[in-house]
């Protein structure tokens, strides 16, 4: 009997917790930098889908502390909260060139749910894009880095 395909949301769910690993990976043999790391993470899930998030979340708490020694669980957890303050709204991404990138989720006017990458380069809005496809038309999506804590990618 054929298996059924994954739906888009299922998909994602899987794509993200297999990159964590990947990353956090990549983390521990000092490849790249959480703030990286995390910025490449949270363009694999649709604009402020929190709920995505949470259901790696789910699958990652299955994991027993014992049952994988690389990468360390406690590293891949604390990239998904990572990546889940980003999603938010919480903590936004920034590029060297002044870009800052904030997941916003609002209703329209017209009433239509808009889950969007919000762009500002250098204190003026850009545009709101509906996925890092688009978004990275505008600006170089490997540059962006999660900010830290104060506000400042530096």
């Amino acid at each position: 009997m054929p298996s059924r395909p994954l739906s888009a949301n299922t998909w994602v769910v899987v794509k993200l917790q297999t990159w964590i690993d990947a990353e956090a990976i990549d983390v521990t043999e000092s490849r790249t930098d959480m703030r990286s790391a995390v910025a490449r993470l949270v363009q694999l899930v649709p604009p402020t889908r929190v709920d995505l998030v949470d259901q790696v979340l789910v699958r990652l708490d299955r994991r027993g502390p014992d049952q994988v020694e690389c990468p360390p669980i406690q590293l891949v957890q604390q990239l998904a909260y990572r990546v889940k303050r980003v999603h938010l709204g919480e903590v936004r991404m920034s590029g060297p060139n002044g870009e800052v990138v904030d997941l916003v989720r609002y209703t329209d006017k017209l009433g239509y749910d808009r889950r969007v990458y919000r762009l500002h380069r250098l204190g003026r809005f850009v545009g709101e894009y509906k996925t890092s496809e688009e978004l990275g038309e505008v600006v170089d999506l490997a540059e962006l880095v999660e900010d830290d804590e104060t506000g400042h990618a530096g």
